[in-house]
Order: C-alpha cells, then structure tokens, then sequence
C-alpha cells in the first residue's frame, strides 16, 4: 500500500467529466480517478474548506459513525477492473476493538477520508496499472480554476433534483 494525498480536482479537457488526483508525498506519481460531478462538489468544498448550510452525505455519514463510537482508520483504492476503481473503507470501534471494511466508491471514500482526517492509500497493484501519470503541476492548476469556475456556476437545477424546473 502506498499513502497518497488529494492533490486537487481536475477536469478530463476530453471527457469534461471531473476527476480526483491523488499524489504520492513526493508528488512523483499521480492517479486520475474520474468522479461525478456532485462527488467532486463534495471533496472541492472539503479541500477549500467551504461550509454549507445543511450536511451533505459524506458529512451525514461521519457523524452516523462518530455517533456509534467508531473511527475510520484508513480508506484504500484497492483495485481497477476495466477501468473501473474499487474502494475500501475501514471502522475501528476503540471501545470494543472490533475492525470492520466496508465496500466504497473511491469517491465516496476520499471524500469521508478528508472528512475525518483518514489516510488514504492505493493498493500496489492500482500504482502500477496503466493511468498512473506524471502530470504538469501548471496544468492541474490551470484545471483546477476552470473547476472552480465551473461550480461558481452551478445550481440545484443542474442535477435535475425533484422540484427544479430542468426537463
């Protein structure tokens, strides 16, 4: 397992669908995984530290887990098949010390993970696999304000949410 950290959000130029890159600590390596855009929303407003007015479901669900005494130790990119990521969310409950693994999206879980300040780790095998890049720090800056951009622009319509007046 390697540690790595969210290094930003970026949108794929090609696809215009968002993805979340996680850098290894010398930034060497990174990893693209594409994201809807409402869990972009989630983990972009979590790493400008953004508070909105009511909790979104990543926050819903630490405080569901807060509650019950438990604790995320660590969340893992564990797999890719077919160009499909795979995810693991992994509870500790201090009292008793009982250890559970719960199956994720990637995104879903590096948004918990940044939630409750949880080291994210990618398995070997998804490190080695074809998609890891060197990217132009300058570039996923410059993706990075289109994003920003991009939600300064978006309303509850564009999801197409029940009561909005989108078709």
């Amino acid at each position: 397992m390697i540690e790595m950290k969210v290094r930003g959000i970026a949108i794929d130029p090609t696809l215009k669908q968002p993805a979340v890159i996680l850098t290894d600590e010398e930034e060497k390596r990174y990893l693209p995984i594409w994201i809807g855009v409402a869990e972009a929303t989630a983990i972009f407003l979590k790493l400008s530290d953004q508070a909105i007015a009511r909790p979104m479901s990543h926050d819903l669900l630490k405080s569901v887990i807060d509650a019950l005494g438990a604790k995320v130790s660590k969340v893992l990119v564990s797999d890719i098949n077919q160009n499909t990521f795979f995810a693991r969310v992994f509870l500790e409950t201090p009292a008793t010390g009982e250890k559970v693994d719960v199956d994720a999206r990637p995104s879903d879980a590096i948004a918990l993970a940044l939630r409750t300040g949880s080291p994210i780790y990618v398995a070997e095998k998804v490190v080695v696999a074809p998609g890891v890049i060197i990217v132009d720090k300058d570039k996923c800056k410059e993706e990075m304000n289109e994003f920003k951009k991009f939600l300064e622009n978006l309303s509850p319509t564009d999801f197409n949410f029940p009561g909005t007046n989108k078709p």
